[in-house]
């Protein structure tokens, strides 16, 4: 009778389960290829992406770096989607070994996409789930936020798509997904859009970058608390000049932020060239100043930010409460030491570095 009684159980929790995964809907053709000109990273609303391929053997030689062939489609709405054959690859040193589904590049130089602001980019990366663990999905969530926050900063920054990304597996398990992640906007779209070009990071000196963006950088990556990131040879750190301005001086982007006391992943550590002991942690990394004037505006653009940032967080579903409550506390830490900016400069002069030129 137990038997029985635990056979009917399993059935009434699990079947529905796996056939929500194994007869989506998504796996219906889109009905309409021919789309209008659209722009991907134009809004933050989240639309649905899949991906076919054989997610076995993508899984079993993810560390060889190697491309699979795979099918993408775009599903823009209700009758609109991009259908791509598509290549994509693992990618991420550490996450390459630590994660069971890393992330991964779309490469579509063979099948370019069309009619989008994607037109002319040849590949794309794609943050994913690492863990089938719901707090692994917590933890992009929440560098999805990090972006989404410099992006209220500065226009300098990548922009992120949320997805819902049905992965279906045309190998021999046959294993379908269906997970949240992002995409980030390449960087010949970034630089593109703000009429500049990209510098070699292998080029770049502390001397060379523009003061009120590396300022920016610098006291941002103090605000999630992230210690992940170098000036000198572009660790985490990419480097654009302006096409509309007169000079020598490269304005840094900042991308990776999954080692940030933000995300608080299980596997993150602080750095080998910072003291403290924790993530969650507070360590300045930004380049002495002569002047505290450039501080001073980026603190103030901060506090004036300051609704917007925590409406990001609260506003986020996606996260649970308490998560969201765990973001809340974390960033209040900051916004406790900004509302006295001598403080905060305090510790920047504690803890700031001497440029390297």
């Amino acid at each position: 009778m137990k038997k029985v009684l635990f056979i009917a159980l399993c059935l009434y929790f699990f079947v529905p389960a796996i056939a929500q995964i194994s007869d989506p809907g998504y796996l219906i053709e889109p009905v309409n290829e021919t789309i209008e000109q659209t722009s991907i990273f134009d809004d933050n609303e989240p639309f649905d992406l899949t991906l076919k391929y054989d997610i076995t053997s993508f899984i079993k030689n993810k560390y060889k770096g190697e491309y699979l062939d795979a099918v993408l489609i775009l599903h823009l709405n209700e009758t609109d989607s991009i259908v791509k054959n598509i290549r994509l690859k693992a990618r991420g040193n550490f996450r390459k070994g630590h994660c069971f589904f890393p992330p991964i590049y779309l490469n579509f130089k063979t099948d370019p996409i069309q009619n989008t602001d994607l037109e002319g980019i040849k590949k794309m990366k794609l943050v994913t789930h690492c863990s089938s663990s719901k707090v692994y999905e917590y933890y992009i969530l929440k560098e999805y936020l990090a972006y989404r926050v410099y992006n209220e900063l500065s226009d300098n920054s990548f922009r992120v798509k949320l997805v819902n990304i049905n992965y279906v597996d045309t190998g021999k398990k046959g294993r379908n997904y269906r997970k949240e992640g992002f995409l980030i906007e390449p960087l010949e779209l970034l630089v593109k859009r703000t009429n500049s070009v990209e510098v070699d990071p292998k080029l770049v000196r502390g001397g060379d970058v523009k003061e009120l963006d590396m300022d920016r950088v610098a006291i941002f990556e103090y605000f999630i608390g992230n210690t992940d990131w170098r000036v000198k040879g572009g660790h985490n750190m990419k480097y654009i000049k302006s096409m509309e301005e007169v000079t020598n001086k490269v304005i840094p982007v900042p991308y990776d932020f999954d080692y940030s006391g933000f995300v608080n992943a299980s596997y993150a550590f602080p750095q080998e060239w910072t003291t403290i002991k924790n993530v969650t942690e507070r360590e300045y990394l930004g380049y002495c100043r002569s002047s505290n004037e450039n501080l001073l505006q980026v603190i103030d653009e901060f506090v004036q930010n300051k609704e917007e940032i925590y409406s990001l967080i609260n506003g986020f579903q996606l996260l649970s409460d308490k998560e969201r409550k765990q973001l809340q506390r974390f960033t209040k830490g900051f916004f406790d030491e900004a509302k006295n900016p001598k403080v905060l400069l305090g510790t920047v002069k504690n803890e700031c570095r001497g440029i390297d030129f």
